[in-house]
């Protein structure tokens, strides 16, 4: 958990000085962890602890830039 945290304070740093604009647009798995500079492993367990906001559409994860950047910008 101690990791999850560190990640979690990493990435809102990484959000917070961010200047791209957030828009509501839907980022796939990938683009959400190159977005947010994690391995897919690391956002999987963070979507699975409710950490991160993310939507199942059929077999895939989708996630909203505008609710990445609020989540990390409001809530650590």
């Amino acid at each position: 958990m101690e990791f999850l945290n560190f990640e979690a304070r990493m990435i809102k740093n990484l959000v917070q000085e961010s200047k791209i604009d957030s828009g509501d647009k839907a980022l796939t798995t990938e683009d959400a962890c190159l977005f947010l500079s994690i391995s897919r492993q690391t956002l999987y367990k963070l979507v699975k602890a409710k950490k991160i906001p993310g939507r199942k559409v059929g077999d895939n994860y989708r996630f909203l830039k505008s609710d990445l950047i609020r989540y990390f910008k409001n809530d650590f």
